[in-house]
This record gives C-alpha cells, structure tokens and sequence, in this order.
C-alpha cells in the first residue's frame, strides 16, 4: 500500500519526501490502533494443560499395569492427597527421611514408595502418636506439600513383574533365564565367588550365606524381598537348583531347612541378600516405566539403599 502510494507522489526532495512518508505512516496509525484495542485479550497460552495431580499419576498408574485394580490393598496415598499438585515424581523402595529430603531437592514433591513409610505393613500410625521420629517425618511431609503413595501389592502383580523385571536387570542375567521362570543357568562359580560376586554388584557387606563355601553352582533361582516360608521352601523343594537367593528368611524357616537339607545329604545352599538390596533394582525400573507415559514432570529414582553394616 505504501509502496503504490509514493509512486503517485511527484517528485521531492529529500526532506519532503520525508514528511511525506512520516504523514502516511501516522495516518495508518491512527486508523489501525483503535481496531487492534478493540480486539478482545487472549490468554498468553490457551492450550496450556491442566497441572498434573497425584491422582492423575495414579490413574495414568492403574491404566498402564496389566490387571485390575481391585480387593484389597496397601497401594494408596500414606501421605498427602489426590487432588496435589506434582512438581515432580521419586520412585525409591524406602520413603525414608532421607529419600524424602533428597526427593525435596530435586524438585519432587511426589514419593511413590515400595515398602511401608510409617514402620509397619499397612502403615497404622496409631503406635506412633506423639512419637518424635514419626512427627518429624510428617512436619517434613507437611511443610513441603508432599505426596507419599505406595506402589507395592500391583507393582508385583502386573506382569511381567515390576520388581522382578529391575532385579534380573540389576543382576545382568537375563541371558541366563529359563523362559519366564525364576531360575537361572549361570556359567560353573562356586558358592563362596558367587557371594563374593553379589556383594560387589550390590556394595553390601551383610549378605549371609548357608552352604559350604566350595560348593559348586550353576542353577540359581531368586526370590526377592521377603517371598514368606512356604514360597521359599516350595522353590527349593520343587525346582532343581543349586542356591536360592532371597531378601530375607526368618532363621527357623528357610535358613533352617537349608541347613537341615544340606546335613541330609540334599546339596542345596541359600544365599540371604536382605530386602532392600534384592528388591530397590526394581523401582529404579518403576522411574523408567512412569517415564514412558508421564512427561509434564521429571521422574527419578532416589535410591533408599542399606543402612546395615558389618565390622571389618
């Protein structure tokens, strides 16, 4: 427009022509502002999404594991509510105090836990009133708008699973596997390499061994975390394995009967990881699969790790 209107100009000087173009332009001007200012506001964005809620990662949960979401369960919220806010997620066996600072750090205000947060099965703080440990948990919980749920009892149902999936990572066999057993074929050790083997990949020093050290070993079958008696007894029982690795065992149960087996003449060794160790491989996979279908938020895993030791 601008352009046809100086071709019918006569022919200026520069400083005329100046004027000209300085007329023009205010004259555009001055029709066009009053039609832009009539125009109604738009938001700065209006396909901004709604904020993401615990409740929401919840659904998103329950719509990607392969059963139903039904009976009776501990996978609910132990702190906090549905309708949150999430700034980020931590997935961690453990939502200790520790795991939940370190969560608070990087920007999660969302803890999904394996295990109990509040030192039992189903988390019942009724032993704990006016507890000074327990309180200074739930101030922290508090004063920084956090959300704790567990994610145990279907995290194991789905299949393949959750846990499982971690741990067989975790020990680098999935090679070794028989189909989708729990047993494994592992290249000849012997029991005292293989415990030694363990503790490295795992840095822990409070793995316990029932066994002769020299005892040979090829088929290995894992029960993590605390799998209960007659799930580990069956295991050794009805499969054809040289050691069984499990989280943990009472001692008068499948610590016992190892013993007494191997003092009967059957050659089969158990190897006792404790829980932590055996199972935190899988919600460090848990943070990898949220990841696959949770993108307004980061997902990390803060690991809980053993706090058991042993002296030199």
């Amino acid at each position: 427009m601008l352009s046809c209107y100086l071709l019918k100009l006569p022919i200026l000087n520069q400083s005329m022509m100046v004027k000209y173009i300085l007329l023009l332009l205010t004259f555009l001007l001055t029709i066009s502002l009053p039609v832009a200012l009539a125009q109604p506001l738009l938001p700065d964005d209006p396909y901004q999404p709604a904020a993401l809620t615990a409740g929401d990662v919840i659904d998103r949960i329950k719509a990607n594991i392969t059963v139903d979401w039904t009976g009776e369960t501990v996978d609910t919220f132990k702190a906090g509510s549905a309708g949150q806010e999430v700034t980020g997620i931590a997935t961690t066996f453990l939502a200790t105090l520790d795991v939940l600072k370190r969560a608070h750090a990087q920007g999660a205000n969302m803890v999904i836990t394996h295990e109990p947060t509040f030192y039992n099965h189903l988390d019942d703080k009724s032993y704990f009133t006016d507890d000074p440990v327990m309180q200074a948990k739930l101030d922290f919980i508090r004063e920084n708008n956090m959300v704790v749920f567990r994610f145990h009892d279907f995290w194991h149902r789905t299949r393949p699973d959750g846990i499982f999936e971690g741990v067989v990572d975790a020990f680098g066999w999935g090679k070794y596997r028989q189909g989708e057993q729990q047993l494994f074929n592992i290249p000849a050790t012997t029991l005292d390499q293989l415990a030694r083997d363990l503790s490295q990949k795992f840095n822990t020093s409070t793995l316990r061994v029932v066994g002769p050290a020299e005892m040979q070993i090829s088929t290995v079958g894992i029960l993590p975390g605390a799998a209960g008696m007659r799930s580990q007894v069956a295991m050794l029982r009805e499969n054809e394995l040289d050691v069984l690795i499990v989280g943990e065992s009472a001692e008068w149960e499948a610590v016992e009967y190892t013993r007494d087996g191997l003092e009967a003449g059957i050659q089969k060794a158990l190897i006792v990881m404790g829980h932590a160790d055996s199972e935190e491989a899988g919600m460090e996979f848990c943070a990898e699969w949220l990841n696959q279908f949770i993108d307004e938020v980061p997902v990390v895993f803060v690991p809980a790790g053993n706090p058991l030791w042993s002296p030199e």
